[in-house]
């Protein structure tokens, strides 16, 4: 129990100590982790790649996929990590990919416990977009919601947008801020 109430005053402590009101408006990204810009990764994109709209609040940008990245390279899936200004704390990520045509790897494990031995193999299929969460309307899209299941703020926001698969997910931001800052990407 004690434990349950230390995380919550972290939490809380956390949320209170990064302004949420002015993070939600949009993202001015810097690239404080990579010296690629987010121009040349829309060039090498096989898929339009949408970015938050900026204002005067700034965020330090992780390029986390593809890496590295490669200019010359066609690149089929990025994913953004969006950083407070300190560049400690993780605010929300974003992935987006085609959403017709693109392809995924699912690993499949099968344990044999009887014998101690254990098989993987992985099947490609078809991107399937997940219906699962509450319906939300992002700019006239239909787009899902799911929060996390330990209740704390965010969860994961999900939509297409001129055939890009967007996903975003926070445990910082809180549905509406999420929202608000879905309906300012461009």
């Amino acid at each position: 129990m004690l434990k349950r109430i230390v995380s919550l005053i972290f939490i809380f402590t956390l949320s209170v100590g990064i302004n949420n009101d002015l993070l939600i408006a949009s993202a001015k990204p810097t690239l404080a982790f990579s010296n690629v810009d987010l121009d040349k990764l829309q060039t090498a994109a096989d898929f339009k790649l949408f970015t938050p709209s900026c204002s005067d609040q700034s965020y330090k940008l992780e390029i986390k996929e593809p890496y590295p990245f490669a200019p010359s390279l066609s690149v089929s899936k990025v994913r953004l990590h969006f950083f407070d200004e300190s560049g400690q704390t993780y605010l929300f990520g974003i992935e987006e990919h085609k959403a017709g045509g693109y392809k995924i790897n699912r690993v499949i494990t099968n344990i044999d416990v009887r014998n101690r031995t254990s098989t993987t193999r992985t099947i490609v299929e078809d991107f399937k977009f997940n219906e699962h969460g509450e319906k939300m309307n992002i700019n006239g899209i239909e787009g899902r919601f799911e929060p996390w299941a330990n209740h704390i703020p965010g969860g994961y926001l999900r939509w297409v947008q001129n055939d890009t698969f967007i996903e975003m997910d926070s445990g910082e931001l809180t549905k509406e801020e999420m929202i608000a800052l879905a309906k300012s990407r461009r």
